[in-house]
Parts: structure tokens; sequence; C-alpha cells
């Protein structure tokens, strides 16, 4: 959720509430104000008919409004208040009236004097009330809606931009250049953080890829030396049998650890995003070279590979990247397949997925993508295959999950 739209729906909630409240408010303060205002004039009213009365002798008759007439009390009686109701014949209903009513005695005569008044309904004061806060509410949001979009525009403008040149940012590419100065001082204040980070960021990233870098040739260096002395010692004429056994053995550990190195050299460049080269890669056709490349290795375990390939599918990416994921899922599929199995290999609409089958893990399946984890512990594999291809989708932002399902070890990516 973007910011603006969470301040204005944060703003509206409490607004609403606020609004809802003032409401509430206003309806019992406005029925007391008119109550004790309606009467106060009832009462003033009765007082000017009481003293025409006096004056004039004369009975005012106004009714509903004045009612006027002799009694037979003995004595004067004081002021009553009540509501009541009388039927209006022009508008065929029960009108409600505020009503005062006394007792008194006047030039000789004991009259009861009731002023009324019309009362207005709760439910019309509440209607109306109700009404005038939604006026209000909606007015005022509407207006202040589109004083904050204008203003936010204006304002996070320049936050937009260093946040598209932050996107932009690559540790390959030229050096991140934000807008410094800025009329707000925390948007300057970022991109002056920002600026010292990548700068950090770049240095950090060219260290660790000249230490790889060389790392991997100084060391690359003496195995090739050592693999090659060992070469020469297996071909002496008068090498003996256990001799010969214990430098093949150093031999063969020589060419585990260059591959090793060669492996995590891989990785590290693939994490540092060290193959921007992108091309046309036809997958399907990369499949059908793959399986021919491994046809040795399947027919030596008799497997039936079933291919359900789609022609003509091709993406871009990195070939050499590509080509490694592919390879991989592959040789994997081959790998821990039983004799006389079946691998099965299908690309349909943008979905690749490998099959071979097997027992179940007794492992979570999240572990395959570990470096060094390896189902069987006594294979020479290194562990680090299905890591590469993972890393490669993370890069490329494919989807990677593996799936058992039938006796089926199933590795599907989304491209």
């Amino acid at each position: 959720m973007k910011l603006l739209k969470k301040t204005n729906r944060t703003y509206l909630l409490i607004s609403a509430s606020a609004f809802i409240v003032a409401g509430v408010i206003m309806y019992f303060v406005l029925s007391m104000l008119i109550e004790h205002q309606l009467r106060e004039r009832l009462e003033s009213d009765m007082h000017s008919i009481i003293q025409t009365i006096v004056k004039d002798n004369t009975i005012p008759k106004y009714y509903p409004f004045i009612e006027i007439r002799k009694v037979s009390a003995k004595t004067e009686r004081s002021v009553s208040v009540k509501d009541t109701v009388i039927f209006d014949n022009e508008e065929h209903e029960l009108i409600p009236y505020r009503q005062v009513s006394s007792v008194k005695y006047i030039n000789g005569e004991m009259y009861l004097i009731i002023v009324r008044d019309t009362l207005l309904e709760k439910s019309d004061l509440l209607m109306i009330i109700v009404i005038v806060i939604s006026l209000v509410f909606l007015l005022l949001n509407l207006s202040l809606f589109f004083i904050n979009r204008k203003l936010s525009i204006n304002i996070w403008n320049p936050f937009y931009n260093t946040l598209d040149r932050i996107k932009g940012f690559s540790p390959d590419g030229p050096l991140f250049k934000p807008q410094v100065e800025n009329e707000i001082d925390e948007f300057t204040e970022l991109n002056r953080t920002l600026e010292n980070l990548t700068l950090k960021v770049v240095s950090d990233y060219q260290s660790l890829k000249r230490f790889t870098e060389d790392a991997s040739h100084e060391m690359q260096t003496p195995l090739a030396v050592l693999q090659s002395k060992l070469e020469t010692l297996l071909q002496l004429p008068d090498i003996k049998k256990d001799q010969a056994e214990l430098i093949k053995s150093a031999y063969i550990s020589v060419q585990r650890i260059s591959k090793l190195i060669q492996t995590l050299l891989l990785l590290t460049k693939i994490a540092n995003d060290q193959f921007p080269e992108k091309s046309r890669v036809n997958i399907s056709d990369l499949l059908e070279e793959k399986i021919k490349l491994f046809s040795d290795h399947i027919d030596s375990k008799a497997l039936i590979v079933d291919k359900c390939i789609d022609k003509g599918f091709s993406i871009d990416a990195n070939f050499f990247l590509t080509e490694s994921m592919i390879m991989n899922l592959i040789g994997n599929a081959v790998k821990h397949s039983e004799k006389e199995g079946k691998i099965k290999i299908t690309l349909k609409e943008g979905c690749l997925k490998i099959s071979n089958e097997g027992q179940a893990l007794s492992v979570a399946p999240e572990k395959l993508f570990e470096r060094f984890y390896k189902v069987d512990k006594s294979t020479v594999s290194q562990g680090l295959g299905l890591a590469i291809v993972k890393e490669i989708c993370r890069l490329n932002k494919w989807e990677i999950k593996y799936e058992y399902d039938d006796s089926q070890h199933n590795f599907i990516i989304r491209f």
C-alpha cells in the first residue's frame, strides 16, 4: 500500500470517528438548547397574555397555540410544562407540541391559560444533524484529498526520483548520484545516506570481486602444477602398485578441489550478478542437446527418457547460466535414478519440469537447495548443483520448486 493511500485511509477513519462523536454531542446539546429556549419563549408568551387580559380584559384566541378558558378552581396553580399531541386537520396527522399551563386569578375570574408551540421531532432533528454532518464530512474530505494529492505529488517528487535511480543502481554500473540538496531536510539526509551507502557497496563489491578472482587464480595455479606432477609420477615406469594407488587417490582429490573452487567461484559470480550479458536462448534445443550429452550415462543405467518438449520455446537470459542450470537438473535426475528407471522431461507453456523416480526424502525439501547438502553422503558429489540452480533462478526471477508425487521427484521451473 502506498504511503499517500495509507495516510488518507488513516485520516478518513479518524475524521469519521471524530464526526460521529461530534454529531452525537451536537444532537444532545441542540436538544437541550431547543427545549430550554422553547420553554422560556412559552413562559414569556404566557406572561404577555396575562398582561393583555389584565389590561384590555380581552381573551386572545389562537387555537391550538393559545387556549384560555374559565375554570372553577379556588386557587391559582403554578406553571406546569408537558408535551402533548394534537390532530391537525390539514396535515391529517398528530402534531407534537410543548405546552405550558397555569391557573391564574385575573379581574375577579379564574382562568386556565395554556400556551403551546410545535416541537421539532427528535427524528427530524437527528436527520438534520446527520445530513449536515455528512455533507461537511464529505466536502472536507474531498477537499483535503485533492489538496493532499496535489501537495504529495510536488513534495514526494524528489523521493520518487531517488527511488527510480536506486532501482537502476548496479555495483558494475555508473555511480549512484542523487539530487542531494532538497527543500525537505529528510529527503536531503536520505539522499546523502544513500550516496554514502552505494559508494560503500561499490567499494565492497569491487574488493570482493578482486579477491575471488585473485584467490581463484592463485589456488588454481598450484593445483594445476600439483596435478601435472602427479600425472608425471603416475607415468614413471618403475612405480609400484601401492604407490600408484596413493598417487591416483591424491590426483583425484586435487581434481575435486579444483572443481570445487571453480563451482564456488561460479556461485559467487552469480550472487554478484557478474553475468549481465543476455541473449535469446532456445530452451527446447538446449534440452535436446543436453539429453544427448548424457546419453552414455543414461544407457549405462538403462534409463527410459520420456520427453514432451514444445518446439521453439525461447527466453532472454545468459546462455552460460541457462546451460549450467539445465545441465545440473538433468545430471541430478540421471544421478539419482535407479537402474532401469524413468526420467520425464516436460517443457510446456513456459514451464520446465524434470522428474525422476525414487524414494521419498527423509528431510525437508528446502534442504535440497542448500550448499554442500547431499542426500547420499557416500556419493562423491559436491552438493552444489541444486544450489547453483536456485541462484540462477533467483537472479533471473524464475520460480523454482520441488514436489514429490507418486514416487516421482519433480523439479519445476516457471520462466
